[in-house]
C-alpha cells in the first residue's frame, strides 16, 4: 500500500506484518518515523537498531574498511606513526587502484594517471570507529543506466559510464590485494617474477605494496595486522567471486617489500583498461579470428574500438552482446586522432564489477 507520504511494507514471510515506510524526507516528523521504523524491524528481525540504522544509510555507498590492530591500540587510541600510516594508506591504496582501473602498470612513479587522482578525490572518509582501529572509505555505489534501450543496436550512456568507475576502482582494488595477500602472506615465500608479471594483470603495482607496508611496516614498524574489508551496497551488491576481506600480517612485510621493488624496477608495458559495450561484430567464413568494435569513453568522449579475437572469445563476445551486456578489455591501444581507434587486446570479459541478474539469481 502506498501514499502520497508513505508506504506500507509487509515482509515476504509474514504478510500479517507491516512497517510504515516515510517517503517525505522533509517531513516534519520524517525523523521520528524513521526511528520507529529501524525500532520496528529491528524487533521483527530481533537485530541490533544501529545496525538497522546503519544497513538504511549504506543503500548506495560502499563502504571500506581500513582496519589496523595492534598490541599498542587501545582505547580507541593508536600511536602517531601508525595512524599516520593508516590514513596514508587510505590515500595510497585508493590512488594505485584507480590507476589500475585506468591500466595496468607495475610501476607508476609519475604517471599515475591525472583522472585517477580526480577520481580518489570524490571519495570521502568516514568517523574512524571502535574494532583495534577502523577507517572507513565511502564511495558512491549509485549507477546511471550505462546501455540506452528501446534501440535495435545497443548504445553507451556516455554520462552514466562515469557513475560505474567508483565500484569498478574497487573491485579492481579487492582482486589486486587479494593477489597480493596469496603471493606474500598465503605463500609465505617470495614470488617469482612470473608470478609477479602476472599479479601486475590483476591490478598490483609497486604503489599498491608499498600502501599495504605504510601500515604493516618497513625494517621492524608497523601493527601487528592490517585488513581491508569491503561492505558493498546492499542495492547493488558485487559478483560472488569478489572477495570481501583481505588481511595482511606484519610478518608477510619483508616479502611484500621485496615485490614493491622487483615491480619499481621491472619495465612491464602500460596495458590501457577500456570498459564498453559491443556495437558491431564480424566473422568471415574460414577466418581464425572474429572482428569487435566496442563503443567506449576514452577522454570523456564516446569513441569505436576495434579489435580481433580468436573464434572461442569471440563466441563469448557474441553471448554478451546478444545480451546488451557491459564488456572489459585489456591490451595496447592505439588511438591516434583522426584514426580508427583499434586495440591488441590480451584480456577480454563481461564487466563483472556489478552482480549481474545471474550472480544474484545464482547466489545462496
Amino acid at each position: 500500500m502506498s501514499g502520497a507520504l508513505a508506504e506500507v511494507w509487509h515482509p515476504d514471510y509474514d504478510p500479517e506484518s507491516s512497517v510504515l515506510v516515510p517517503r517525505i524526507s522533509t517531513a516534519p516528523d520524517f525523523s521520528k518515523a524513521v526511528e520507529m521504523l529501524t525500532a520496528e524491524i529491528s524487533r521483527h528481525e530481533n537485530r541490533p537498531v544501529d545496525q538497522i540504522t546503519l544497513e538504511i544509510s549504506r543503500q548506495f555507498i560502499d563502504v571500506t574498511d581500513l582496519r589496523a590492530e595492534d598490541d599498542d591500540i587501545t582505547e580507541g587510541t593508536i600511536p602517531l606513526a601508525a595512524g599516520i600510516g593508516l590514513f596514508t594508506s587510505a590515500q595510497r591504496l585508493m590512488v594505485s587502484a584507480a590507476a589500475a582501473t585506468i591500466h595496468r602498470q607495475g610501476y607508476y612513479g609519475n604517471s599515475i594517471p591525472r583522472a585517477a587522482h580526480k577520481h580518489a578525490r570524490r571519495l570521502r572518509l568516514g568517523q574512524t570507529r571502535p574494532g583495534s582501529y577502523i577507517v572507513p572509505v565511502i564511495s558512491n555505489a549509485r549507477f546511471g543506466r550505462l546501455v540506452s534501450e528501446g534501440i535495435e543496436e545497443p548504445q553507451l550512456e556516455v554520462g552514466a559510464d562515469e557513475s560505474y568507475f567508483e565500484r569498478r576502482m574497487l573491485t579492481t582494488l579487492s582482486h589486486a590485494l587479494e593477489t597480493l595477500a596469496e603471493m606474500t602472506v598465503v605463500s609465505g615465500r617470495a614470488p617469482t617474477r612470473d608470478e609477479m608479471r602476472s599479479a601486475v594483470d590483476e591490478g598490483v603495482s609497486s604503489e599498491l605494496c608499498a600502501a599495504v607496508l605504510d601500515v604493516v611496516g618497513k625494517g621492524g614498524g608497523g601493527v601487528s595486522v592490517f585488513d581491508v574489508q569491503f561492505n558493498w551496497a546492499l542495492t547493488s551488491p558485487a559478483p560472488s567471486w569478489v572477495t570481501d576481506r583481505v588481511v595482511f600480517h606484519h610478518e608477510a612485510a619483508e616479502l611484500i617489500e621485496h615485490v614493491e621493488f622487483e615491480l619499481k624496477e621491472a619495465r612491464t608495458p602500460a596495458e590501457r583498461i577500456l570498459y564498453g559495450i559491443i556495437r558491431r561484430l564480424s566473422l568471415k567464413k574460414h577466418e581464425t579470428s572474429g572482428r569487435v568494435a566496442m563503443e567506449t569513453v576514452i577522454d570523456g568522449k564516446s569513441r569505436i574500438v576495434n579489435f580481433d579475437l580468436d573464434l572461442e572469445t569471440y563466441r563469448k563476445a557474441a553471448i554478451y552482446h546478444g545480451e546488451r551486456r557491459p564488456v572489459v578489455v585489456r591490451g595496447i591501444l592505439d588511438a591516434t586522432p583522426g584514426r580508427a581507434a583499434t586495440m591488441k587486446v590480451r584480456a577480454f570479459d563481461a564487466d563483472r564489477s556489478i552482480a549481474s541478474f545471474d550472480d544474484v539469481m545464482q547466489s545462496p
